[in-house]
């Protein structure tokens, strides 16, 4: 028999999770592309170590053991999910929104009474716990002071509904409010935007120009394909990010006499355009399968999407 010695320092927690992985790119754009960590470092092709903020890393991914490999196999022992903790509801509601826009099925949802929590596989079959704590004051206990913790089915749609701001109103002065200029802060953030928008059509365009020529040959020069992009309904998709740079530049221009309300409604057409589906039409179509299809795509939709981010916070 094990001796029992004293308790553990309350300050020890669990650090960080290392996966094997069976293809490091594929990892990547499930764990940053959807669920949106950031890269700390690389090791080339096989291993990465993934953040949520500023510590060195809370996720590692390797190929060492791994590569080409299967994933687990039922009725066999070792890791049966991972658990990734968010800060509140609101959080937690924006990760169920990434997981739907990637199309990733649920395999459960579930009120535990101290936690919500969201449950699904990686793809390399790892099970995956999203979830947020209830304060402490809220966990359900018996009589005695005994944890209580269930497993009831959680209401998908309210959680959701978390996400959803309440649009702001002027002050009861007796006035309506007037536009609110341009700031220096939503400058910012739309120069970034624009130079993650311009390296998304990069990528976007170098996946479609591959699948042109697969199907109709070699585009030949750089001014070929410019007028391919011009004129060719195979690559008209992209127009609408095109435009949406143009018009970036349009509300950045000098003396454009812009305003807060501008900036806010073309994030808003920035993030309505990039929603990916599966069964849309036209550029959602599109967009997923370059989704699907291209882990440099994955990646630079993630820093298009953690300044989309940054702007709600």
């Amino acid at each position: 028999m094990i001796a029992m010695g004293k308790g553990i320092d309350r300050r020890v927690c669990i650090g960080h999770v290392h996966l094997k992985a069976s293809d490091l790119e594929r990892s990547i754009s499930f764990y940053v592309g959807v669920l949106g960590f950031e890269v700390m470092q690389r090791w080339g092709a096989q291993a990465a170590f993934l953040s949520s903020g500023d510590y060195h890393h809370h996720i590692g991914l390797n190929t060492w053991e791994s590569l080409g490999g299967p994933g687990p196999a039922p009725g066999t022992t070792g890791l049966y999910h991972l658990a990734i903790l968010y800060p509140d509801r609101s959080s937690l509601s924006d990760a169920l929104r990434r997981v739907r826009e990637a199309s990733i099925r649920l395999d459960g949802a579930s009120d535990h009474g101290v936690s919500e929590a969201l449950y699904l596989r990686d793809p390399d079959g790892n099970g995956v716990e999203l979830y947020r704590d209830r304060p402490k004051e809220e966990w359900p206990r018996a009589a005695d002071g005994t944890l209580m913790m269930g497993s009831a089915p959680l209401d998908l749609e309210a959680l959701l509904a978390e996400a959803q701001q309440p649009s702001v109103q002027p002050e009861a002065s007796g006035e309506a409010a007037g536009p609110v200029s341009l700031t220096e802060t939503s400058r910012e953030r739309l120069r970034e935007l624009r130079t993650q928008l311009l390296d998304l059509h990069k990528v976007l365009l170098e996946d479609t120009r591959v699948a042109y020529e697969l199907d109709r040959g070699s585009v030949g020069t750089t001014a070929n394909l410019l007028q391919l992009v011009i004129g060719d309904p195979w690559f008209a998709w992209l127009h609408s990010l095109s435009e949406l740079i143009v018009r970036i530049d349009e509300l950045l221009a000098k003396d454009a006499p812009s305003t807060e309300t501008d900036a806010g409604t073309l994030f808003d057409h920035v993030e309505k355009l990039l929603t990916a589906s599966e069964t849309g039409e036209g550029f959602s179509r599109r967009y997923y399968d370059a989704l699907q299809r291209q882990p440099a795509v994955v990646l630079a939709h993630a820093n298009v999407r953690r300044t989309l981010k940054a702007r709600r916070d």
